[in-house]
């Protein structure tokens, strides 16, 4: 099979090309020229053997039946290759004949196998020349360098594509694992929690030490509280898990909404769309223009609202002092009115005084000098008798002190 993936057409028969090597490997070489042939043998052995894998994997995907018997010719060249060169030689040339219309007619046009895989005769394998079930490979038309590179093309866009389905299967199982062992985690927290609450509330907590056991209430008061709290919880988790399935179906729908149209769409609605979004572009670009004019207006707009606040501060400033020289005078006009009202009721009371006064002086009359001096003299003998009877009054009270003590004492006597 590897003989026949590469290189183009020969004219000599495997024979000759058989012997002639054996000549000139009869030939005295170099160390140096034996490493390099060996090496350039096993590169070209590498890429054969890369060139048969892309030729089996193809054979695989369009036609199965033609690899029937392939391991068995690959067993007998297993065996054959502890002889001869020369019988290998003559045994080839031997079955040429019968093998030119076998597998070397199919893998001659693998262009037709990529166009049209079910023309593909099936009266070629059948007429093919076998040797005890195996086909033998003879002489023909190679694979040219065009054609391998199709099917490399072709196997590498399988084989990435492959490698993109395994990926995204990978990510999925890494989440389901991931998944399942955050559950686990917190299912491994819940039963932690639930054992550490049982052993502090019920065998620590609970613990009758006149008894030396532990109540029956307690264990199931611990129980009826633990379920109702696992219910609470299933209670949010199935809510919780509603809400999600909801968003699931969902974006389900989405997804294949979305799935349907793209199967719908057509270059002509690429088309249509990239019209509408140059579209789209020439709105948003006049849009950032008229943006840009408001923002120029806004800014001439700022300015002058800064300069007409800054006159309207001033003047709001003008205006706070001029009301507060008008309070301040307020309360200035208020208390010359308090003063003007005490002001006032002096001033009629001094007009009463004024007029009483004026009454007195009109009504008034000036004595004589003689009565003056005779009430004057009245007034001194007036005085002088008072004086007198002052000093009786206080000769008569110490007679009186007097006699008072001397009674008393007499009394103190008598008793």
């Amino acid at each position: 099979m590897s003989r026949h993936s590469h290189g183009p057409r020969s004219s000599t028969s495997p024979h000759s090309r058989s012997e002639s090597r054996l000549m000139h490997y009869s030939e005295e070489i170099t160390d140096a020229e034996l490493i390099k042939q060996v090496n350039d043998i096993k590169q070209q052995i590498r890429i054969l053997s890369l060139e048969n894998e892309i030729l089996e994997r193809v054979i695989l995907r369009l036609e199965p039946t033609l690899m029937h018997g392939i391991q068995q010719a690959l067993d007998y060249a297993t065996k054959m290759q502890y002889n001869s060169p020369l019988s290998i030689g003559s045994f080839v040339r031997s079955q040429t004949t019968t093998s030119r219309y076998g597998f070397d007619s199919v893998i001659t046009s693998p262009s037709r196998m990529f166009t049209s895989p079910s023309r593909v005769s099936t009266r070629r394998v059948d007429s093919s020349a076998k040797v005890s079930g195996t086909v033998i490979f003879g002489t023909g038309p190679r694979i040219n360098v065009l054609e391998r590179s199709e099917l490399v093309s072709t196997e590498m866009e399988i084989l990435i594509a492959n490698l993109e389905k395994a990926r995204k299967k990978a990510a999925k199982q890494h989440a389901f694992l991931k998944a399942q062992l955050e559950e686990i985690g917190v299912r491994e927290t819940d039963i932690e929690k639930a054992s550490e609450l049982f052993k502090q509330e019920v065998i620590v907590e609970g613990w009758d030490k006149i008894a030396q056991r532990i109540p029956a209430e307690i264990w199931i008061r611990f129980m009826t509280e633990w379920v109702k709290i696992s219910d609470s919880q299933i209670g949010k988790f199935r809510l919780r898990t509603s809400t999600l399935n909801s968003q699931y179906s969902k974006l389900k729908g989405q997804i294949k909404v979305k799935a349907e149209l793209s199967e719908s769409l057509r270059a002509v609605d690429f088309e249509k769309l990239k019209i509408e979004n140059n579209e789209c572009l020439e709105i948003i670009d006049y849009k950032l223009q008229q943006l840009n004019e408001l923002k120029k207006m806004t800014g001439d707009a700022n300015l002058n609202l800064t300069v007409h606040k800054k006159a309207m501060m001033e003047q709001n400033g003008y205006l706070s002092n001029i009301l507060q020289s008008i309070k301040e005078k307020q309360k200035q006009t208020a208390a010359l009115d308090k003063e003007k009202d005490i002001i006032k009721v002096q001033a009629e009371s001094l007009c009463q005084k004024l007029d009483d006064v004026r009454k007195v002086r009109l009504a008034y009359e000036v004595p004589d000098i003689m009565d003056y001096v005779n009430v004057k003299s009245e007034v001194a003998d007036l005085k002088q008798s008072v004086k007198l009877l002052e000093n009786r009054a206080h000769i008569q009270q110490i007679a009186l002190a007097s006699l008072n003590k001397k009674l008393k004492s007499i009394i103190t006597n008598s008793l």
